[in-house]
């Protein structure tokens, strides 16, 4: 298995990324810079920015190899020019203001490359420490920097504001903060008090920390690589920012922020609520393309890297380091020849290696098959990947242990439709319960997909799915025969069912997928999987027949599943009502699921089910119920039922497109009652 870690080992073929950000960090023309690296969650952000400075920790200028012999480091980084300076915001969230972490976090690096410095830098600290002490004092703080910050506030969000406008802007803002700064004031400590001199001047700071690193000849640059920006709160969000804008930004630093764009730019939107665009659009976005002159934008993998990533994987877990090492090159140099086509495989490996270990070609294999798939469902985020990895090799090595042989092709397929369409797992499983053996439905399905589709011209229409296969048990109530299916309208309604299935481009492309499952008894492979299963307690005691019937009432197809539901309402009440317990499982489970629509439709035709449906809505956040459910509530369901009503309330009050289904709805009962109509549904 793979740790989920960020790494200076380059898997995913980023050197062309790498090297548009040295080349950047290494031009002093452009210093100071501040670079943004974009890229979506898992997209490979930190692990870009580590390989970057490593990079430029190797760097040598050309003209001498020596070092300072002040510097305390090893030879190897006291000999590169850049000084790189790791810093994680997001660390230091709850411990410490984060302008303070940053700004000491840069000051202790450089005093460590040049201790030379300590008492510069120690003068640097004094004024850092100054605002430390400020920053406990957040209504001083305030009162301070709102009326400086506002009229920056309102150029940054409408940049034709004239002169006049910003002054006024300020001035207000001072005026309403004079009263609280003066209340909130301190007596001033004497010098005999505060061994510190006071400083505040900003400016001064500034042109002291550009002195202290021009002074120092044998770098060319101090490097802070920003990361997890995206993780922190709005207020850490634009602190850090406002840091590196107001005090650190000085010739020959650069600045290197990992985020998500979007994120950030919602972070500073919540942080000023209150500025707004004239379209109505927050100050996010102004603000970011202010602060980053240069951004490098990391793409989702395309498929064939997606499929060359899981490759190198697989080959890390089989291979020592050297002969990975080879693969790695080998991989790297595929990728200069040819940056669009998969740079490691199976029949790479065996260019590469001697001998391939079997299990690492196994593992190969599987992967091949599964990723054009995976590849594109994962939207090429790494990170992603790697997890469905992790988790498919902790499944298989899970049920290891329990002396369950769980193959890894059919696990990994297994896990694909899990993954990425687990409403169709659901369906899957739920045929596989009553089955003593391969599922018929599955068989039936998957030759369906698998056949290829005739000639119409030469057939004379449209070919029908093949025949159910028979189960591997002898019939039960509410099970099927090959008889039923051959000449029953049951048997009819299940292959609509299973070719419905079949059908959605995404399942049909699934069930092509290497290798075949219609022989293969998935009972052991759901065992595995329960964590995104609908399998409570309510489905699992009912009896074989009404898992069946639950199954049915399920179906997309609107025809099948409304067939069945004379079904439901000739059980005896104890039986339905446990059935429809299990069905309200699956809606708590999954709300926007075919179940809420069969609840709602079997509780307008069985009056002893609205109650036990009311409680379940109840339950369920407003945000999570469809609008078109919602409709289907208020139109087919008593409303002057007291669960109804009280359901009907919370939307209302909950607001969202809920709120207008209800309103409309009670208009209509309304304009029913002075009609003089005694019923209470709405159709």
């Amino acid at each position: 298995m793979w740790a989920d870690n960020e790494t200076e080992f380059d898997l995913l073929g980023f050197d062309y990324l790498v090297d548009g950000l040295v080349v950047a960090l290494t031009e002093p023309r452009l210093l100071p810079v501040t670079i943004g690296v974009l890229g979506d969650w898992g997209s490979g952000k930190s692990s870009l920015m580590l390989i970057a400075a490593a990079e430029l920790a190797a760097e040598r200028r050309a003209d001498t190899g020596e070092h300072s012999a002040d510097d305390d480091e090893d030879e190897d980084e006291e000999a590169s020019p850049y000084l790189c300076v790791p810093f994680s915001p997001w660390q230091y969230e709850d411990l410490d203001d984060v302008k303070v972490a940053l700004m000491n976090t840069v000051l202790n690096a450089f005093e460590r490359r040049f201790p030379a410095t300590a008492e510069e830098v120690g003068r640097l600290r004094a004024f850092v420490g100054t605002i430390k002490r400020l920053a406990r004092r957040a209504g001083r703080l305030g009162a301070t920097v709102v009326p400086t910050a506002a009229p920056y506030a309102m150029q940054a969000l409408a940049p034709d504001t004239d002169l006049d406008t910003l002054n006024l802007v300020g001035e207000t803002a001072k005026a309403f903060a004079a009263p609280i700064k003066d209340g909130l004031a301190e007596p001033v400590a004497t010098a005999s008090a505060d061994p510190e001199p006071p400083i505040t001047d900003v400016t001064q700071f500034r042109k002291s920390f550009a002195a202290l690193i021009s002074e120092q000849t044998s770098i060319d640059a101090v490097v802070v690589f920003v990361d997890d920006l995206d993780r922190c709160l709005p207020e850490t969000v634009v602190d850090t920012l406002e840091a590196i804008r107001l005090f650190l930004n000085t010739p020959k630093t650069a600045y290197v922020l990992a985020l998500n764009q979007a994120v950030v730019e919602s972070a500073i939107d919540a942080r000023y609520p209150d500025l707004k665009r004239e379209d109505g659009a927050g100050l996010g976005r102004d603000y970011l393309e202010k602060m980053l002159q240069l951004k490098v934008a990391i793409p989702p993998l395309s498929a064939p890297e997606a499929e060359t990533y899981a490759n190198l994987l697989i080959a890390e877990l089989h291979l020592d380091d050297d002969r990975f090492d080879d693969v790695v090159v080998a991989a790297d140099e595929n990728r200069r020849v040819n940056g669009l086509a998969v740079a490691f495989n199976a029949g790479i490996a065996g260019d590469v290696l001697e001998n391939i270990p079997p299990a690492m070609a196994a593992d190969l294999g599987w992967a091949a098959n599964i990723m054009p798939v995976l590849g594109t469902s994962l939207r090429g985020n790494p990170r992603q990947l790697k997890r469905f990895m992790n988790n498919l090799l902790l499944k298989h090595r899970s049920a290891a242990r329990r002396n369950v042989d769980l193959k890894l092709p059919e696990l990994a397929k297994m896990m694909v439709l899990e993954d990425q369409h687990n409403s169709d797992f659901q369906k899957l499983f739920d045929w596989q319960v009553p089955a003593d053996g391969p599922s018929p439905e599955l068989i039936a399905a998957e030759t369906y997909a698998r056949t290829p589709p005739e000639d119409p011209e030469a057939s004379g229409g449209e070919t029908d799915p093949p025949p159910m296969p028979r189960r591997t048990t002898g019939p039960r109530p509410g099970t099927r025969t090959d008889t039923d299916v051959a000449s029953t309208p049951d048997g009819a309604e299940l292959d609509t069912e299973v070719r419905a299935w079949a059908d959605k481009p995404y399942i049909g492309e699934w069930l092509r997928l290497d290798p075949p499952l219609t022989s293969v008894d998935l009972r052991p492979y759901f065992t595995y999987s329960r964590d995104k299963l609908s399998f409570g307690v309510s489905a699992s005691r009912l009896a074989p027949r009404l898992q069946i019937l639950l199954t049915h009432v399920q179906s997309e197809v609107e025809q099948a599943r409304r067939n069945h539901y004379p079904t439901v309402a000739a059980l005896d009440p104890t039986e339905r009502a446990q059935f429809f317990e299990a069905l309200l499982d699956r809606v708590t489970r999954n709300p926007s699921g075919i179940a809420l629509t069969a609840a709602i439709e079997l509780s307008q035709l069985n009056a002893d089910l609205v109650d036990a449906l009311g409680d379940t809505l109840l339950r369920i956040a407003p945000a999570s119920i469809p609008v078109t459910a919602g409709g289907l509530v208020v139109r087919r369901l008593p409303v002057d039922h007291p669960k109804i009503q009280r359901v009907l309330d919370r939307w209302q009050s909950a607001g969202g497109g809920l709120r207008g289904i209800v309103q409309a709805a009670l208009r209509a009962r309304e304009a029913q009652q002075r009609k003089g109509a005694g019923s209470g549904n709405f159709r």
